[in-house]
Order: structure tokens, then sequence, then C-alpha cells
């Protein structure tokens, strides 16, 4: 459920993503809504006073509440606001007048993606604000994606507890993921020290990313294939005697095989 903060004349609502329906939203949720456009406030605004129709932060907040509710470009954006003019007034815009595809574009265009994480990454800290919440934030995962409307290839880190992406790297084009995830540990931790364990697919479970991993401080969850054969024989080899099921030794090399029964 996606909260939005109330104006003071109408009352307050809620988003629901899966049904589109608006009902009245929890003081915890009013919370959220309003710290979350005051973190908005914060981004710089480049645009020349004259002619501004439509604040910045009431803009990015319907579009952020738009994309938590399913909507993937700026005409569904557009579509949104219009359905529920109500929301924008809650949002506080200055009327019940959803903005249009090209404004959509053009104040988008405008806003730093450093600015707009920042605020994104100081509405999140503001959330998880007591220990216990953030114990409970502790696992993230990373993985790739493609926009393909766009042709971007990004590493997205995605914090369970949360169910959001926290952080985004663009992948350049002599990069790969591995290398702008570990380049970029230091700066993730620094923004959100309460991670301690990172998970994902079997292209992390290098032995240079994992050696990052353990010199901050932090833990990891990786999965391990068929595919990566010597990497496979190397943990059963550690694990023979701890493992409950025995180690096939006809899918071993003749070196593995010296260095099992040694081991045995």
């Amino acid at each position: 459920m996606v909260q939005v903060v109330a104006r003071p004349n109408p009352a307050p609502r809620t988003v629901s993503p899966q049904s589109d329906s608006i009902s009245p939203a929890t003081p915890a949720g009013q919370q959220a809504a309003a710290s979350l456009l005051d973190c908005l406030r914060q981004i710089p605004d480049q645009r020349k006073a004259r002619g501004v129709r439509f604040p910045l932060a009431p803009l990015l907040g319907l579009c952020v509440v738009a994309f938590i509710c399913g909507r993937q470009n700026l005409t569904q954006i557009r579509r949104f606001g219009r359905d529920h003019l109500d929301l924008l007034l809650e949002l506080g815009f200055p009327r019940r007048r959803a903005p249009s595809v090209p404004t959509l574009s053009r104040v988008l265009g405008s806003v730093r993606i450093t600015d707009l994480q920042q605020a994104l990454k100081e509405w999140l800290l503001g959330l998880v604000d007591s220990v216990r919440k953030r114990q409970a934030c502790r696992v993230a995962a990373v993985d790739g994606k493609t926009s393909r409307a766009a042709g971007v290839h990004v590493l997205n880190v995605f914090l369970h507890q949360a169910q959001q992406v926290i952080w985004q790297l663009p992948i350049a084009a002599k990069q790969n993921e591995i290398s702008a995830l570990k380049q970029s540990l230091a700066e993730l931790f620094a923004a959100y020290p309460f991670l301690q364990i990172l998970t994902g697919d079997a292209m992390f479970s290098g032995e240079p990313l994992c050696a990052e991993l353990i010199a901050h401080g932090r833990h990891y969850v990786f999965q391990v294939k068929a595919d990566q054969k010597h990497l496979l024989e190397k943990m059963e080899l550690i694990f023979a005697g701890k493992l409950q099921r025995p180690v096939n030794q006809a899918s071993l090399s003749g070196e593995k095989k010296k260095r099992l029964r040694r081991r045995a």
C-alpha cells in the first residue's frame, strides 16, 4: 500500500497498487508520505520561476506513487493523475489538473539522478530509524536488469524487507555487473550501514567480489551452479566432511580425487 499525505481539506487516502482504489490512510502511512514529500522538497528545482505551473516535489511524488502502482511510462503516469484528481491535491498540486506528458518529460529531465537518489535514501533511512527496524533490513539482493525502452543496463540493489530498490548503478560499456558492484561497495555500505548480507545469482560468486565483501565485514549468499565446475569442486572438497550427501568422485578430476583422499 502506498500512503499519501493529506492536505487540510480532503481526507487522507491510500492508493492500492492491486486495485487502484482509494481508501483512508493510516497515521503511519500519513507520516511516511509526509516524510517522502519533505525529502523530495530538498531536490533543487532547475527550472526558471517564470512559467512554472507544477511544484517539483508534488510532481515527483505523483511519479513515485504511479510507479509503485504499476505504471511504467509517462503516458500512464499522466492517465493515473487524471484518474485520481483528489490525490493530486493531497500530494500538494495547486489544482486538480494532471501534468501533461511533455511537462513530465521536461521536468524529470531537469532533475539530477544523484539528487533524487539522495532524497529517496534519506526517506528510507527515516523509515528505518529504530534499531529493530534496521536489524530487519540487513539483507539485500543484487541483480542486473536492462531497460528495453531505454536500452540501459543497470545493477539494482533490492532491500528484501522494504521490497524496494535502494541502489541503482548504470553499467558502462566496458564494465560488467561484478566490477560495477565491487567498485561501489564502499559507497553502498556508507549509505546503508545496516546492510550485512548480499544475495545474488551464480555470476556474483567469484572470489574477488566475495573477498571484497569479507574485507568490508559483510556476508554473502550466492548460488553456485553445476556449470561452474571448478568452483563447485572446490566447495565439495572443502565441505566434504560436513555435507550430508557424499561427494560424487566420478565428477572430480584426478588431482581433486587425490586431495579428497588426503583430506579423508
